[in-house]
């Protein structure tokens, strides 16, 4: 059950670690993932699939922000994305406990920190039966790590992301954005963290607690 979301988090951090960053916040993107992913599950009435990739999304968005916090700190002010991310990761524990104290993302009936249940139509459906109880968050895991490997190694942003890691200075010499790749770089970390959000979510947890991260 733990292995989709442990892979997306680790494609998270591999991601900024090509491009000279160490994200330390991917606690915090997941929680923000798993938060939008939660609020889309439950409260909305849509067919299977696109209810899936609603909530998906809406994690990727929600985690991308949150990740791009620390991008934008480190390129415009130079602040030590560790620093930051790890502040962040605690500012996220404490939003979602806010966030679960609010009338509307409480259940019904309850005083604990508890969100409603994903409804059935936004649920990862099990690939082999409950005897094994591995779902499609697992392709998506795979997915993700096809698509992380041909952005680093055949596209131009994967390029930009590899030669800033490797030497920043020599990087920005010929012309490349170095501020602008760290943004890119960290909202894409903190995208796919909130995927692996998303993932447990919706295919483990199927409720949002206090602990979605823990």
């Amino acid at each position: 059950l733990a292995a989709a979301p442990l892979i997306l988090c680790g494609l998270a951090v591999a991601v900024a670690f090509k491009s000279g960053l160490f994200n330390i916040g991917a606690q915090g993107q997941f929680i923000f993932g798993a938060i939008g992913a939660s609020f889309i599950g439950f409260k909305y009435d849509l067919p299977v699939g696109i209810h899936i990739l609603a909530a998906v999304a809406f994690a990727v968005v929600l985690a991308g922000l949150w990740g791009g916090i620390a991008g934008l700190l480190k390129a415009k002010t130079g602040a030590h994305e560790v620093i930051v991310t790890i502040m962040l990761n605690y500012i996220a524990a404490r939003f979602i406990l806010w966030i679960l104290s609010q009338q509307y993302f409480r259940r019904p009936g309850r005083i604990d920190p508890l969100a409603p249940p994903v409804k059935e139509s936004s649920r990862l459906p099990l690939l082999f039966g409950d005897e094994y109880r591995v779902n499609l968050g697992f392709l998506i895991a795979i997915a993700a790590s096809i698509l992380v490997y041909f952005l680093l190694k055949r596209t131009t942003l994967g390029f930009r992301f590899r030669a800033v890691g490797a030497n920043a200075t020599a990087a920005r010499t010929a012309g490349i954005s170095v501020g602008a790749t760290t943004i890119s770089a960290m909202v894409l970390s903190g995208a796919l963290a909130g995927v692996g959000g998303a993932v447990h979510v919706l295919g483990n947890q199927y409720e949002l607690t206090a602990d979605v991260a823990l």
